[in-house]
Protein backbone atom coordinates (compact mmCIF):
# COMPACT_ATOMS: atom_id res chain seq x y z
CA UNK A 1 0.00 0.00 0.00
CA UNK A 2 1.38 3.38 -0.91
CA UNK A 3 2.68 5.18 1.78
CA UNK A 4 0.67 8.60 1.34
CA UNK A 5 -2.45 6.15 1.77
CA UNK A 6 -1.65 4.28 4.85
CA UNK A 7 -0.52 7.87 6.05
CA UNK A 8 -4.31 8.82 5.05
CA UNK A 9 -6.18 6.10 6.50
CA UNK A 10 -4.46 6.24 9.77
CA UNK A 11 -4.51 9.82 10.17
CA UNK A 12 -8.14 9.80 9.54
CA UNK A 13 -8.88 6.85 12.10
CA UNK A 14 -6.71 8.80 14.46
CA UNK A 15 -8.76 11.92 14.37
CA UNK A 16 -11.94 10.41 14.21
CA UNK A 17 -10.65 8.51 17.90
CA UNK A 18 -10.16 11.84 19.47
CA UNK A 19 -13.74 13.18 17.68
CA UNK A 20 -15.41 10.10 19.15
CA UNK A 21 -14.46 10.37 22.42
CA UNK A 22 -14.38 14.19 23.10
CA UNK A 23 -18.29 14.06 21.79
CA UNK A 24 -19.12 10.78 24.16
CA UNK A 25 -18.05 11.22 27.41
CA UNK A 26 -15.91 13.69 29.72
CA UNK A 27 -14.45 10.45 30.79
CA UNK A 28 -13.56 8.46 27.17
CA UNK A 29 -11.69 12.13 26.98
CA UNK A 30 -9.13 11.40 29.67
CA UNK A 31 -8.94 8.44 29.36
CA UNK A 32 -8.03 8.43 25.33
CA UNK A 33 -5.84 11.72 26.65
CA UNK A 34 -4.17 9.79 28.86
CA UNK A 35 -3.44 6.74 26.65
CA UNK A 36 -1.70 9.22 23.93
CA UNK A 37 0.15 10.81 26.90
CA UNK A 38 1.26 7.30 28.26
CA UNK A 39 2.44 6.32 24.36
CA UNK A 40 4.17 9.31 23.92
CA UNK A 41 5.73 9.39 26.88
CA UNK A 42 7.01 5.91 26.62
CA UNK A 43 8.40 6.39 23.27
CA UNK A 44 10.18 9.71 24.45
CA UNK A 45 11.74 7.94 27.32
CA UNK A 46 13.48 5.23 24.41
CA UNK A 47 14.35 8.10 22.48
CA UNK A 48 16.06 9.53 25.27
CA UNK A 49 17.92 6.21 26.44
CA UNK A 50 17.90 6.51 29.87
CA UNK A 51 20.87 4.99 32.00
CA UNK A 52 19.11 4.61 35.11
CA UNK A 53 15.73 2.76 35.47
CA UNK A 54 14.69 4.23 38.76
CA UNK A 55 14.48 7.55 36.46
CA UNK A 56 12.52 6.19 34.07
CA UNK A 57 10.18 5.15 36.76
CA UNK A 58 10.23 9.12 38.44
CA UNK A 59 9.16 10.06 35.03
CA UNK A 60 6.29 7.81 34.79
CA UNK A 61 5.01 9.04 38.61
CA UNK A 62 5.53 12.66 38.20
CA UNK A 63 3.52 12.46 34.52
CA UNK A 64 1.08 10.52 35.77
CA UNK A 65 0.16 12.72 38.87
CA UNK A 66 0.60 15.82 37.03
CA UNK A 67 -1.71 15.10 34.53
CA UNK A 68 -4.11 13.24 37.37
CA UNK A 69 -3.92 17.08 39.15
CA UNK A 70 -5.11 18.83 36.11
CA UNK A 71 -7.97 16.06 34.99
CA UNK A 72 -9.23 16.81 38.90
CA UNK A 73 -9.62 20.18 37.82
CA UNK A 74 -10.84 19.57 34.41
CA UNK A 75 -13.98 16.82 36.36
CA UNK A 76 -14.57 19.09 38.80
CA UNK A 77 -13.96 22.82 37.70
CA UNK A 78 -16.95 24.73 35.93
CA UNK A 79 -14.71 27.22 33.95
CA UNK A 80 -10.57 27.89 33.30
CA UNK A 81 -8.75 30.18 36.68
CA UNK A 82 -8.24 33.66 36.92
CA UNK A 83 -5.26 34.84 35.06
CA UNK A 84 -2.40 35.03 37.72
CA UNK A 85 1.56 34.81 37.20
CA UNK A 86 1.89 31.39 38.07
CA UNK A 87 -0.42 30.26 35.75
CA UNK A 88 2.29 31.70 32.91
CA UNK A 89 5.20 29.60 34.54
CA UNK A 90 4.07 26.46 33.15
CA UNK A 91 4.67 27.50 29.54
CA UNK A 92 7.58 28.83 30.36
CA UNK A 93 9.31 25.90 31.47
CA UNK A 94 8.24 24.61 27.83
CA UNK A 95 9.68 27.35 26.27
CA UNK A 96 12.66 27.01 28.44
CA UNK A 97 12.42 22.81 26.95
CA UNK A 98 12.23 24.19 23.21
CA UNK A 99 15.59 26.47 23.75
CA UNK A 100 17.38 23.10 25.06
CA UNK A 101 16.09 20.72 21.92
CA UNK A 102 17.69 23.65 19.51
CA UNK A 103 20.27 25.42 21.52
CA UNK A 104 22.04 23.21 24.13
CA UNK A 105 20.92 19.23 23.92
CA UNK A 106 23.84 18.46 25.70
CA UNK A 107 22.01 19.32 28.76
CA UNK A 108 20.45 16.04 28.03
CA UNK A 109 23.26 14.09 28.97
CA UNK A 110 22.03 13.04 32.35
CA UNK A 111 19.52 11.11 33.46
CA UNK A 112 17.85 13.60 35.96
CA UNK A 113 18.00 16.35 33.34
CA UNK A 114 16.16 13.82 30.71
CA UNK A 115 13.18 13.47 33.59
CA UNK A 116 12.69 16.71 34.52
CA UNK A 117 12.27 17.63 30.13
CA UNK A 118 10.43 14.22 29.74
CA UNK A 119 7.38 15.80 32.27
CA UNK A 120 7.91 19.34 30.43
CA UNK A 121 7.58 18.34 27.37
CA UNK A 122 5.28 15.63 27.05
CA UNK A 123 3.00 15.70 30.01
CA UNK A 124 2.74 19.49 30.74
CA UNK A 125 1.00 19.59 27.39
CA UNK A 126 -1.03 16.98 28.03
CA UNK A 127 -1.68 18.46 31.35
CA UNK A 128 -2.44 21.92 30.54
CA UNK A 129 -4.44 21.45 27.51
CA UNK A 130 -7.61 19.88 30.01
CA UNK A 131 -7.91 23.90 31.20
CA UNK A 132 -8.90 25.02 27.39
CA UNK A 133 -12.23 22.93 27.57
CA UNK A 134 -15.14 22.55 29.94
CA UNK A 135 -16.63 19.70 30.72
CA UNK A 136 -20.30 20.24 29.77
CA UNK A 137 -18.39 21.21 26.94
CA UNK A 138 -17.48 17.78 26.14
CA UNK A 139 -19.98 14.44 25.71
CA UNK A 140 -22.35 16.39 23.22
CA UNK A 141 -23.07 15.13 20.05
CA UNK A 142 -24.61 18.30 18.82
CA UNK A 143 -21.50 20.64 20.39
CA UNK A 144 -18.12 21.15 19.25
CA UNK A 145 -15.34 21.54 21.60
CA UNK A 146 -12.57 23.44 21.49
CA UNK A 147 -10.18 20.59 21.95
CA UNK A 148 -11.59 18.63 18.78
CA UNK A 149 -11.38 22.13 16.65
CA UNK A 150 -7.55 22.06 18.05
CA UNK A 151 -6.81 18.78 16.04
CA UNK A 152 -9.14 19.07 13.31
CA UNK A 153 -6.72 22.36 12.56
CA UNK A 154 -3.29 20.30 13.51
CA UNK A 155 -4.80 17.74 11.40
CA UNK A 156 -4.97 20.14 8.46
CA UNK A 157 -1.31 21.90 9.30
CA UNK A 158 0.27 18.57 8.92
CA UNK A 159 -1.56 16.63 6.21
CA UNK A 160 -1.31 19.56 3.41
CA UNK A 161 2.05 20.69 5.09
CA UNK A 162 3.12 16.87 3.47
CA UNK A 163 1.16 17.10 0.67
CA UNK A 164 2.42 20.37 -0.77
CA UNK A 165 5.66 19.78 0.33
CA UNK A 166 5.64 16.12 -1.55
CA UNK A 167 4.17 17.62 -4.53
CA UNK A 168 5.25 21.07 -5.18
CA UNK A 169 8.03 21.18 -2.44
CA UNK A 170 11.43 22.18 -3.84
CA UNK A 171 13.10 24.75 -1.25
CA UNK A 172 14.46 22.97 2.08
CA UNK A 173 12.91 24.34 5.02
CA UNK A 174 15.72 23.70 7.37
CA UNK A 175 19.35 21.35 7.64
CA UNK A 176 17.05 19.96 10.73
CA UNK A 177 14.66 18.00 8.56
CA UNK A 178 15.63 17.11 4.70
CA UNK A 179 11.95 16.70 3.94
CA UNK A 180 10.42 19.55 5.22
CA UNK A 181 9.98 22.66 3.03
CA UNK A 182 8.81 26.23 2.72
CA UNK A 183 6.31 25.53 0.13
CA UNK A 184 5.08 22.41 2.42
CA UNK A 185 5.02 24.84 5.53
CA UNK A 186 3.38 27.76 3.54
CA UNK A 187 0.40 24.61 2.23
CA UNK A 188 0.06 23.63 5.79
CA UNK A 189 -0.55 27.42 7.12
CA UNK A 190 -2.72 28.19 4.52
CA UNK A 191 -5.06 25.55 4.96
CA UNK A 192 -5.24 25.56 8.41
CA UNK A 193 -6.34 29.34 8.50
CA UNK A 194 -8.72 28.71 6.05
CA UNK A 195 -10.25 25.26 8.77
CA UNK A 196 -9.86 28.04 11.21
CA UNK A 197 -12.21 30.24 9.44
CA UNK A 198 -14.38 27.69 8.82
CA UNK A 199 -15.22 26.94 12.26
CA UNK A 200 -15.56 30.11 13.42
CA UNK A 201 -17.70 31.22 10.88
CA UNK A 202 -19.90 27.68 11.23
CA UNK A 203 -19.43 27.49 15.20
CA UNK A 204 -19.85 31.21 16.40
CA UNK A 205 -20.12 29.89 20.08
CA UNK A 206 -17.50 28.17 19.91
CA UNK A 207 -15.11 30.26 22.59
CA UNK A 208 -12.37 32.09 21.51
CA UNK A 209 -11.34 33.58 17.58
CA UNK A 210 -10.86 30.54 15.55
CA UNK A 211 -8.86 32.68 13.03
CA UNK A 212 -7.00 33.94 15.46
CA UNK A 213 -6.10 30.24 16.80
CA UNK A 214 -5.32 28.99 13.75
CA UNK A 215 -3.02 31.58 12.62
CA UNK A 216 -1.27 30.69 15.96
CA UNK A 217 -1.42 27.05 15.67
CA UNK A 218 -0.26 27.38 11.79
CA UNK A 219 2.85 29.25 13.04
CA UNK A 220 3.99 27.12 16.71
CA UNK A 221 2.88 23.40 14.87
CA UNK A 222 5.55 23.33 12.34
CA UNK A 223 8.18 23.98 15.92
CA UNK A 224 6.96 21.20 17.40
CA UNK A 225 7.74 19.01 14.28
CA UNK A 226 10.80 20.36 13.81
CA UNK A 227 11.59 20.20 18.02
CA UNK A 228 10.97 16.40 17.49
CA UNK A 229 13.16 15.99 14.40
CA UNK A 230 16.15 18.03 16.27
CA UNK A 231 15.54 15.42 19.27
CA UNK A 232 15.88 12.32 16.55
CA UNK A 233 18.67 13.62 15.18
CA UNK A 234 20.86 14.58 18.12
CA UNK A 235 20.04 10.61 19.65
CA UNK A 236 20.36 9.22 16.20
CA UNK A 237 16.79 7.66 16.17
CA UNK A 238 14.96 7.72 12.83
CA UNK A 239 11.62 7.71 14.07
CA UNK A 240 10.66 7.94 17.90
CA UNK A 241 8.42 3.87 17.07
CA UNK A 242 6.10 1.97 14.69
CA UNK A 243 2.52 1.76 16.01
CA UNK A 244 1.37 4.46 13.16
CA UNK A 245 2.02 3.26 9.78
CA UNK A 246 3.18 5.97 7.73
CA UNK A 247 3.54 8.22 10.88
CA UNK A 248 6.19 6.41 12.72
CA UNK A 249 5.12 6.50 16.49
CA UNK A 250 2.51 8.11 18.38
CA UNK A 251 4.80 10.91 19.20
CA UNK A 252 5.80 11.91 15.88
CA UNK A 253 2.19 11.60 14.91
CA UNK A 254 1.37 14.20 17.99
CA UNK A 255 4.88 16.36 17.74
CA UNK A 256 2.97 19.37 16.62
CA UNK A 257 -0.09 19.21 19.43
CA UNK A 258 2.86 19.44 21.98
CA UNK A 259 3.58 23.64 21.28
CA UNK A 260 0.22 23.82 20.01
CA UNK A 261 -1.51 22.83 23.00
CA UNK A 262 0.64 25.45 25.54
CA UNK A 263 -0.11 28.02 22.54
CA UNK A 264 -3.41 27.37 23.05
CA UNK A 265 -3.82 27.64 26.95
CA UNK A 266 -1.51 30.77 26.84
CA UNK A 267 -4.85 32.07 24.51
CA UNK A 268 -7.07 30.73 26.42
CA UNK A 269 -5.76 33.09 29.06
CA UNK A 270 -6.19 35.89 28.14
CA UNK A 271 -10.26 35.73 27.03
Amino acid sequence: MPNIVTRAIFGFAYIAAIVFASLYSPLSLLILLGLFLALCLWELIQLLQFDNKLYILGTVLVSGYLFYNYAEKFWYSTGMFDVRFVNFLPPLLFIIALVIIFKRPVELAFDSSKLIFSVVYVALPFSLVLSTVKKFEVGNFEMLNSLIGVFILLWCSDTFAYLTGKYFGSRKLSSISENKTVEGLIGGMFFTIVAGAIINYNFPNLRGNWIIIAIIIAIVAPLGDLAESKLKRVFGVKDSGNLLPGHGGFLDRLDSFLPSAIALYIYFLFI
